[in-house]
């Protein structure tokens, strides 16, 4: 593994040891995955160890090499001549260095060969002058509920030996070490391998754990890995890591946050049996349950920044997360909003894959992906304009649900009663994007009739615009009007009808709440009394199912838009529940991010967005900030962009710092639990990206605050403040002046004559 990227990582700087397979290289399985992690120990804790929770079947297995040299018991971190620096890493695989004793040097590799194998190898060399003997012993920790369950040694042929794990859950896990045998003094819970070196000489041992539910075939998967030359597999691995850019800042620890960010992106891709190609897993820890991975939820916040973000790696990973879309496609357009992972509702996909397409082509600029992917966006893009999505018909489509609305602020309410700029934004962007597409691919029949839909939905977002507020704002559905929530009565007695003569200014539709009853449902009738806006006499009525519950409380948003609310009553309910009823609040998302995303709002109008800065948005999932970023880019504010970014970063730095792991576990609120870096966003910003080795894009503002060097399909771009420098696998080297526009850059070398 000497050509790939060398670190030398104290156990002080960040860093996310989590190895899973590598759906690119071998078999994963989504049922059955299970995912490791290389633990550095410090002081009397195991200076090396690998652990997993089996996906929750175990409290903690861990395995933990222990040395013995002349007697002498080595395992402990305080106990080897040198701490343990990490050295390299890829998707599934981590080297480490350290000595264990001044003269004995050793380097560890652990990798993930596929979802059910996990193995490693010690690579030694004496350092003296004398011929050394060695014994590795590997010991294996497994705690099961609260208790520790002893491993068994097992005869295999050969006089050799291996340690069975013993039952956890459903899988029997056996470890396997080259010429592994049990020493008499070792105890039952280890597994040993004798080893002589001469002065100066290296050598290497391998250990192998498989897990299957059958014993029989755990040893068959770990023989089948010992017998084979992993040298092959490592040169494909090593081939596949460095398919990702390496980005060099100058700040080791910002460059291997980026590092990590890359391997476990790749890491987060896993095939699974309900999409034809792999879908991403960003949580995919080794405490990740079987439910969990059957759940993936595939939403657009979670896989348009990953996607993107993988592009620069794989194109196929990348594509194959719209295509994975566009298979739940129906004869009318309609495309699953979480494609088809689990058995979870299904709902309309958010118009967003038109853009994210587009911009994966920009990455890899495959003619044939947009061919083939084309036709189906427009189908979906022109299933979002249909009437049944606008009530109303005012050219604006209405949320189909809660579920579509939340990744913007959410409703608690129904959200089919509002209309937001963001989805506006949304359809603007992916006629936007399907226009540029149509150009590029002379699809002339589309061109025009997706111009002027550009046009139209510009104009309806305006309509959005509120002058007063200088943004834009969601808007009831049939009122065309801003409501705010306002309480009107709160704990209101259940089996008492509720006076609450209130007029409502403006004029809009009430939100009552049952709160009571815990797990059960009340059968119930409620009676709404008032008057419009024109004082005309309403009564409305709704039983249970009109409401939507949680545990123990139900909220019910009305039909009609009240000038008054005079009385209501809840038919049915005893007096332990209470009511409280306020008015409806029509925003709830973030109505100022999209616009500015859209590409398609005034400069004065994104400029105005930039300052305001928009009081209470959170920009710490990377959905969120790609978003903004984008939008902040191609309007030109690069130094808000920056600013944002390296905030970001810094906030992961000191996550893999102190917690080693993207996953933000005090945050579970975020979707999916997992920060990885907005590695696309980054490249837009740095303003570099490699097609190919012989072709590059960049120039462009160049305002980081530092020089940085992107390798990447073995070429170099250096990017500095008084210019830019590309130079090109064949030799061919070509300067830009820092004014440079963004451009395309082909190596002459390439060009036949």
């Amino acid at each position: 593994m000497s050509d790939l990227r060398v670190w030398t990582l104290g156990l002080d700087q960040p860093y996310a040891l989590q190895i899973a397979a590598d759906a690119r290289l071998s078999e994963t399985d989504a049922a059955e995955d299970q995912v490791w992690e290389v633990v550095p120990g410090a002081g009397e804790s195991a200076a090396l160890a690998l652990q997993t929770r089996y996906g929750g079947r175990a409290g903690l297995a861990s395995l933990v090499p222990m040395w013995v040299i002349d007697r002498q018991v080595i395992y402990q971190s305080a106990q080897y001549a040198q701490p343990v620096v990490i050295r390299g890493f890829a998707p599934s695989f981590v080297q480490v260095q350290t000595r264990i004793t001044p003269t004995l040097a050793l380097i560890a590799e652990f990798w993930a060969m596929d979802s059910r194998v996990v193995g490693g190898r010690f690579l030694l060399r004496n350092l003296a002058k004398e011929p050394l003997t060695l014994r590795l012993d590997m010991l294996a920790f497994i705690g099961m509920e609260g208790t520790e369950q002893m491993p068994k040694i097992i005869p295999m042929p050969g006089e050799r030996h291996a340690l069975a794990l013993g039952a956890i859950g459903d899988l029997y896990p056996i470890l396997q070490l080259d010429n592994g045998f049990h020493a008499l003094d070792a105890g039952s819970s280890k597994l040993s391998a004798t080893l002589s070196l001469a002065a100066g000489a290296r050598a290497a041992l391998r250990f192998v754990c498989a897990g299957s539910a059958d014993p029989r075939e755990s040893i068959t998967l770990g023989q089948g890995w010992l017998t084979q030359d992993w040298g092959k597999h490592f040169k494909r691995l090593s081939v596949a890591a460095n398919a990702a850019p390496r980005i060099e800042t100058g700040d080791v620890a910002l460059d291997a946050t980026i590092a990590f960010g890359y391997a476990q992106l790749v890491q987060a891709f896993i095939r699974h049996e309900r999409t034809p190609h792999p879908v991403l897993l960003p949580h995919r820890q080794p405490g990740t349950t079987a439910n969990e991975r059957r759940w993936a939820v595939q939403d657009i916040a979670l896989v348009y920044p990953l996607a993107l973000a993988a592009a620069s790696v794989d194109a196929g990973l990348a594509q194959g997360v719209v295509r994975n879309f566009i298979a739940t496609q129906h004869a009318d357009g309609w495309i699953d909003g979480a494609p088809r992972v689990g058995d979870r509702p299904t709902v309309l996909c958010l118009p967003m894959l038109a853009r994210l397409a587009w911009s994966i082509f920009q990455y890899t600029e495959d003619s044939a992906f947009l061919r083939e992917v084309f036709p189906p966006l427009l189908r979906f893009f022109r299933r979002w304009l249909q009437a049944d999505l606008d009530v109303d018909g005012d050219g604006a489509p209405e949320w189909q649900s809660n579920e579509q609305s939340r990744l913007f602020g959410g409703h608690r309410d129904d959200a089919r009663l509002s209309e937001s700029p963001s989805l506006v934004a949304m359809l603007l962007s992916e006629a936007i994007s399907l226009r540029a597409i149509a150009y590029y691919l002379h699809e002339s029949t589309h061109e025009q009739p997706l111009a002027d839909e550009v046009e139209r939905l510009k104009a309806v977002l305006e309509t959005f615009w509120d002058a007063d507020v200088q943004a834009y704002m969601a808007r009831d559905r049939d009122t065309h009007r801003l409501s705010i929530s306002e309480t009107l009565l709160t704990g209101g007695v259940g089996d008492e009808e509720q006076f609450i003569a209130a007029a409502l200014a403006p004029p809009n539709r009430v939100v009552v709440e049952i709160v009571g009853g815990l797990q059960h449902t009340p059968k119930l009738t409620l009676h709404l009394h008032g008057t419009d806006e024109h004082g005309n006499a309403i009564h409305e009525s709704a039983n249970e199912s009109a409401f939507h519950w949680q545990t123990g409380r139900g909220r019910y948003t009305s039909q009609a838009v009240f000038g008054q609310l005079d009385r209501l009553r809840a038919e049915g309910l005893v007096r332990v529940y209470r009511v409280n009823v306020e008015t409806y609040f029509a925003g709830g998302d973030n109505t100022r991010v999209l616009p500015l995303w859209s590409t398609g709002i005034s400069q004065e109008k994104a400029v105005l967005f930039t300052k305001q800065r928009f009081p209470g948005l959170v920009l710490d999932p990377p959905f969120w900030l790609t978003l903004v970023g984008e939008g902040l880019i191609e309007t030109s504010q690069w130094e808000a962009a920056i600013q944002d970014m390296q905030r970001h970063m810094t906030m992961q730095i000191e996550q893999l710092r102190t917690q080693h792991t993207f996953a933000m576990i005090d945050k579970p609120e975020y979707p999916q639990n997992e920060r990885l870096p907005p590695l696309h966003l980054l490249l837009r910003i740095l303003g570099v990206r490699v097609i190919s080795p012989t072709k590059v894009w960049t120039g462009g503002q160049f305002a980081w605050d530092k020089s940085i060097k992107i390798t990447h399909n073995g070429v170099i771009v250096e990017r500095r403040q008084d210019g830019t420098r590309v130079q090109f696998p064949s030799g061919t080297i070509v300067e830009l002046p820092p004014d440079a526009p963004w451009q395309e850059i082909i190596d002459a070398a390439s060009r036949t004559p």
